[in-house]
């Protein structure tokens, strides 16, 4: 179990402090927190298993004795070993009626579990119950994300000073993820998506034995874990002359998320932002080219709230100060090729942070090898 070294007992008390006024919001008396990760943002300890029962005045975290001594000396709220009785004089204790609980990540079992074991408690479904409070990162968390996108960063650049003609696309991956764990990573935020020629025009392939060859485009779909922060960025290289459609799609790409990136600001929703950038792909002429959303939210895992799109669940999610997003249009050409052009952005009041630098508008290799 590990510790995050970034973590304070004042970020954490105010990380409970917003849950709490979830609670009220939502008008129920307390919550059960139990999957993994988060545990992790609620208390900084990485666990397999606990349960974190909050109440609007109080927190207490169960755990079994593999964890107890552990948690004891450094959570930021009472560690108690678990069991039934525990846990139910915590809830006499605080009076808890109607528990919310994290719909998404309990599963049928556990939830015909917990109605069993605490008959008297009235059980509130409520989807991500963090979304909202994980969408908006701290400045702790923003210094993290920046140290994560600095080690990607150099990650991406160690990928062009090696690509030559005869490396397979599990070569690139592989030496990607060795020099980023030897430059600061704990790991991948993800497996590496390195495509050559028409395999960029599939956005989540899985590299395989595709040899580099002279004229061809190479995509990188790339992430990295820095303590528990994710990055996420996408660039294109041509490897010499490629084929003149995917320099038309780039060059509509690079405008789109242009677009999208100056549009990126409090107040807008995820749906608008999404339509900035289709707008213009449509005035191109290539919206059949599209296959997926703008981007996502991103941070303690790649994937977070909220998902920019103008069709989904969260199209109406509005954009605010310390949100950090991805802005990833692409367009795909099936058996010729396709582009994809990622940064991660940090929400300011003023606008948007681009956590990286903005590449040239041709990005043929300067020397093919």
């Amino acid at each position: 179990m590990k510790k995050s070294p970034a973590s304070s007992l004042a970020q954490f008390k105010e990380r409970l402090k917003k849950l709490q006024q979830r609670l009220k919001q939502l008008q129920v008396s307390g919550c059960l927190i139990e999957e993994p990760m988060a545990l992790f943002y609620l208390t900084g300890l990485q666990l397999s298993l606990g349960k974190l029962w909050v109440s609007p005045a109080k927190a207490c975290l169960f755990v079994d004795g593999r964890y107890i001594q552990a948690c004891q000396e450094t959570c930021p709220f009472p560690a108690v070993l678990v069991s039934d009785k525990a846990i139910l004089e915590f809830i006499q204790k605080e009076k808890l009626k109607e528990v919310a609980f994290d719909s998404q990540a309990t599963s049928y079992d556990r939830y015909q579990v917990l109605k069993q074991t605490f008959p008297k408690v009235q059980w509130q479904p409520v989807p991500k119950i963090l979304k909202q409070i994980r969408a908006i990162k701290d400045a702790k968390e923003i210094a993290l994300m920046k140290k994560s996108a600095q080690c990607l960063w150099k990650g991406f650049e160690h990928i062009k000073s090696i690509l030559k003609v005869g490396m397979t696309e599990l070569d690139v991956a592989k030496e990607f993820e060795i020099f980023c764990l030897r430059h600061g990573a704990q790991g991948l935020a993800f497996k590496a998506i390195i495509a050559f020629g028409e395999n960029t025009a599939k956005p989540h392939y899985r590299p395989g034995k595709v040899k580099l060859k002279k004229n061809m485009i190479v995509l990188c779909d790339i992430g990295v874990d820095v303590e528990n922060y994710h990055s996420d960025m996408t660039r294109i290289v041509f490897f010499g002359a490629v084929d003149l459609r995917l320099k038309e799609i780039y060059a509509v790409v690079r405008k789109s998320q242009k677009a999208a990136f100056d549009a990126c600001r409090p107040g807008i929703t995820a749906g608008e932002l999404e339509q900035v950038s289709l707008n213009v792909i449509r005035d191109a002429g290539m919206e059949h080219l599209l296959l997926h959303r703008l981007g996502h939210g991103i941070g303690l895992e790649t994937h977070e709230f909220p998902s920019l799109t103008a069709a989904g669940e969260d199209k109406n999610a509005v954009l605010k100060p310390g949100m950090a997003v991805t802005l990833e249009p692409g367009l795909y050409i099936p058996g010729v090729g396709g582009v994809r052009y990622e940064d991660t952005v940090i929400v300011t009041p003023k606008g948007a942070v681009n956590l990286y630098p903005v590449d040239k508008l041709d990005p043929t290799l300067a020397k093919k090898r």
